[in-house]
């Protein structure tokens, strides 16, 4: 087939997060052009600027958060590098020393007294540096040294480290990690919207709106990984969660091609079992290539075997990166499959669908395959689950595969939004 193109990996697959995919997808990311936009209030203030040699972002706080003293908070984060710098009560140190140990360990680092440094060195120079005393905290780190990941974990230790030294409450931290977030994400939708409309105008500036719109895009991606490891649920999976098509039925029977349902009980058991959650508790469970998370509490690296081998014993141990969600009776679940475009080939050279330009809507239910408002046999819905499993996607109640003329997505679909994966069609 191969007439798939452009693919975008959204909403909490494979090293991304979870997202709103509109009818047009962004274009390959490139450097942004400059803005500006900064807010204020009478006990705290945030400025961000972005410059011409790169993504800089700059966000400062200070004031008296709650009992303890006065605290300031900034990072500058560029294509270049990340820089953090805190000043905080005494009261702080015990939960930030902690922290770092937790998340940097103490191979590489060295201490006297209360005060402590972590530093990696390369060939090229040094690849980060963190200085922590009982009242400031300085870290640096040389991104064009460092990789990507690790570029991620410090972006993400930073909105955490934020949390901890501001002495805010976490609740509020994820609600509004979420607002920053879909505040990015309305505002990359309606540049992309300009950079149409100016097209016909001006090739030019229409191209520097669309940077601008993928750099706010990227941002929405990193606050939405950072909620979502903390906790934190989005609007959009929220709506997902009230859909009634995500309805799950507990009493569902687990079969050699549908593997879930065994998974999500034996999951859920092991949640209880280590306290990591309560009966009938909202579930966000995060499964990635840093560690696995549990409504914001990070499962510990002595329990990540066991959780593993849960993953493996029923079919799924090669799926690195899965999302679960759960609310009283609604789930959504987030998984590949590593290629889209690939999936769709092997879709249809199973002759299970017929890629044309005609609309095509199928309901991976998991217990039942529904195309275009039929309900297959079993032997037939066996055939998709065993492919499906193969390629990494877990079919769900609510789940859909949407081919048209012009688009494909993956996940679940209600309007013009996608919470999945989503790729135009040449």
């Amino acid at each position: 087939m191969k007439i798939f193109k452009n693919i975008i990996r959204i909403a909490l697959v494979v090293g991304t997060t979870t997202v709103m995919a509109q009818n047009r997808p962004p274009k390959p990311p490139t450097p942004p052009s400059t803005t500006t936009s900064s807010t204020t209030s009478s006990t705290t203030s945030r400025t961000t600027s972005v410059s011409d040699s790169g993504n800089v972002s700059v966000i400062t706080q200070s004031g008296d958060y709650g009992k303890g003293g006065n605290t300031s908070f900034s990072v500058s984060s560029s294509n270049d590098e990340y820089r953090l710098k805190s000043r905080y009560p005494k009261n702080r140190y015990p939960a930030v020393k902690d922290f770092l140990i937790e998340e940097l360990g103490t191979k590489r680092m060295q201490s006297s007294g209360k005060d402590m440094t972590w530093s990696l060195q390369a060939d090229k120079g040094t690849v980060y540096e963190v200085e922590l005393s009982e009242t400031k905290l300085k870290i640096e780190l040389d991104k064009t040294l460092a990789s990507p990941d690790l570029s991620g974990k410090f972006d993400d230790m930073g909105a955490i480290l934020r949390t901890l030294i501001s002495g805010g409450n976490q609740r509020q931290e994820l609600e509004r990690l979420e607002r920053d977030a879909e505040r990015a994400r309305r505002d990359a939708q309606r540049m992309q919207r300009e950079a149409e409309r100016l097209r016909a105008l001006s090739q030019r500036d229409a191209s520097r709106i669309e940077r601008e719109a993928e750099r706010l895009e990227r941002e929405s991606d990193r606050l939405y990984a950072t909620s979502k490891r903390n906790g934190g649920i989005d609007g959009y999976v929220r709506e997902v969660l009230k859909q009634p098509s995500t309805v799950y039925d507990f009493n569902s029977v687990s079969t050699d091609q549908w593997k879930w349902p065994a998974l999500q009980r034996a999951l859920i058991v092991a949640l209880e079992r280590d306290e990591l959650i309560s009966p009938d508790e909202e579930i966000v469970f995060v499964k990635e290539d840093s560690g696995m998370y549990v409504n914001g509490i990070q499962v510990k690296t002595s329990l990540w075997s066991s959780y593993n081998s849960l993953f493996r014993k029923y079919g799924y141990g090669d799926i690195e990166d899965i999302s679960f969600y759960k609310q009283d009776d609604h789930i959504a679940v987030l998984s590949g499959p590593d290629d889209f475009e690939d999936l769709l080939d092997e879709l249809e050279d199973e002759k299970l669908i017929r890629i044309s330009k005609m609309p095509t809507v199928i309901e991976i239910n998991g217990a039942s395959v529904v195309v275009d408002g039929k309900k297959l046999s079993q032997s037939e819905t066996d055939r998709w689950n065993t492919l499906l499993h193969a390629e990494h996607v877990i079919p769900a109640p609510g789940k859909t595969i949407k081919i048209d003329a012009t688009s494909a997505s993956l996940g679940y679909s209600f309007g013009k939004n996608t919470l999945g994966m989503w790729m135009s069609r040449d």
